[in-house]
C-alpha cells in the first residue's frame, strides 16, 4: 500500500530535512558544548489526548492544499475551492507558479514532473528518488535522481535549475530546501537542497558547494536556524539530535522529527521505530529543548486512529490523514489537545491508498 509505505519511510529513512543557507555555506561547524548535548525530558508529564477520530464535529476544509481520489479520479483542492485533476498514481505534490510539482510512483520507482492548474503536464518529467524539498515559503521546490543529480523548479513553474550531484548511489531523497530562489543574481543568494543518500545527508548549493551535513547521519527536519535528523539506527529504533546553527541542543531516543511548525516554536515527533501499518502516536516537541508539549496517544483499547501525512497547516494547528474503523479523514489537531474533521470520513479499507493527501511543505 503506498500510503502505509510512505508513513514507514519517512519514520525510517526521513521525510524532511534543513538548515538556513547561511549555516549550510559555513566552512566549518561550531564545537559542541556539553550544555548543549542534553537529552530531551520535560518535569512533568505533557498533556495528552487519545486519538480516536470517531464523531468529530465537522471543521473549516484543509488551509493547505490537498487531493482526493474518488471513483477512480484524482483532483487536487486549491485555494478558492478550485481543482485540478491529477494522476491517480499521485504520491507528492506542492504548489508552484501557477500549477503543482508533482510526483508519482509507478512500476519504475519515482516520476517528477510540473503540472499546470489545468492538469496539462509539462514538458519534461524526471526519473527520481521518493521525496520533494520545499523551501519555507514555498517559492522553490527540489527533487533528487539517479547518481545524486540535484534540481529544482522555482516559482515561475517552468525554469528548471542543475545543481551539482551530492556522492551517493541510486537515487536520493531530497528533504529541504534554503533560500527561496535558487538562480543567484543580485537580488539574490541562492539556495541549498539538502539530500538524503541511503547512509548519509548531504547538501548541494547554487554557489557550487557540496558537503556532507555535520553531525548527523540522516536530515529529517528543519527551519531557520534548526535542523533536526538521525544520528543512530538499528533494529530497536532510533535516536535524533536537534542542532541550532550546528550545535546539538538535545537528544532523543523517543522520537523521529517530522515537520517544524511555521514560528519555528514545535517539531513533531514520530515514533523513533516504525512497524505495521503506520503510527498511532505523535508528539509535539518544543524545538528549543525537546520538552513534550502536547501527546497524542493511542488507546489501550485498540479504539485509536492510525495517521499519515502529518503537515503543519498553521502555527498551532496539524493536518493528519487519519485511518479508523473502516473509514478514512483528514483530522486537525491543536496543540492544545483539540480534534476536530477537516475532511469528513469516508469509507475504506486498509488494503487500499488512501484516498485523501496533503501538500509537502
Amino acid at each position: 500500500m503506498t500510503t502505509s509505505l510512505r508513513a514507514a519511510s519517512r519514520a525510517t529513512l526521513v521525510a524532511a530535512a534543513g538548515l538556513g543557507l547561511a549555516a549550510a555555506l559555513s566552512p566549518a561547524a561550531p564545537a559542541t558544548s556539553a550544555a548543549d548535548t542534553a537529552t530531551a525530558m520535560s518535569s512533568r508529564p505533557a498533556p495528552t489526548t487519545v486519538l480516536d477520530v470517531r464523531g468529530l464535529e465537522q471543521g473549516d476544509p484543509p488551509a493547505v492544499r490537498w487531493s482526493e481520489r474518488r471513483s477512480g479520479r484524482t483532483v487536487i483542492h486549491g485555494a478558492g475551492g478550485a481543482t485540478t485533476p491529477a494522476p491517480n498514481r499521485l504520491d507528492q505534490f506542492a504548489p508552484m507558479g501557477s500549477g503543482y510539482v508533482i510526483q508519482t510512483i509507478g512500476a519504475g520507482g519515482s516520476t517528477t514532473r510540473w503540472l499546470g492548474a489545468d492538469g496539462t503536464s509539462g514538458e519534461r518529467s524526471w526519473k527520481t528518488g521518493y521525496g520533494l524539498a520545499v523551501s519555507a515559503q514555498g517559492k522553490a521546490v527540489a527533487f533528487s535522481g539517479k547518481g545524486g543529480r540535484v534540481w529544482s523548479i522555482d516559482e515561475f513553474g517552468d525554469r528548471v535549475l542543475r545543481f551539482n550531484p551530492v556522492p551517493i548511489n541510486g537515487r536520493g531523497r531530497a528533504v529541504a530546501v534554503f533560500g527561496e530562489d535558487c538562480k543567484e543574481s543580485s537580488t539574490s543568494n541562492g539556495c541549498a537542497v539538502y539530500v538524503n543518500g541511503s547512509r548519509r545527508a548531504y547538501y548541494t548549493s547554487s554557489h557550487g558547494i557540496v558537503d556532507r551535513v555535520p553531525r548527523l547521519r540522516l536530515t529529517s527536519t528543519g527551519r531557520g536556524r534548526w535542523v533536526g535528523g538521525i544520528t543512530s539506527l538499528s533494529d530497536a529504533g532510533s535516536c535524533s539530535a536537534m542542532l541550532r546553527s550546528w550545535k546539538v541542543a538535545w537528544r532523543t531516543c523517543d522520537n523521529q522529527f517530522s515537520d517544524i511548525s511555521p514560528d519555528d516554536r514545535h517539531v513533531l515527533g514520530t515514533p523513533a521505530y516504525a512497524d505495521g501499518f503506520g503510527p498511532t502516536s505523535l508528539d509535539v516537541l518544543s524545538t528549543t529543548d525537546g520538552s513534550v508539549v502536547r501527546s497524542f496517544t493511542s488507546a489501550r483499547n485498540g479504539r485509536s486512529a492510525t495517521y499519515f501525512d502529518e503537515v503543519w497547516e498553521d502555527a498551532g494547528h496539524v493536518l493528519v490523514v487519519t485511518y479508523q474503523a473502516d473509514r478514512w479523514a483528514v483530522v486537525r489537531l491543536g496543540v492544545d489537545g483539540s480534534m476536530e474533521y477537516a475532511v469528513a470520513p469516508r469509507r475504506g479499507t486498509m488494503d487500499i491508498r488512501a484516498p485523501f493527501q496533503l501538500q509537502t511543505r
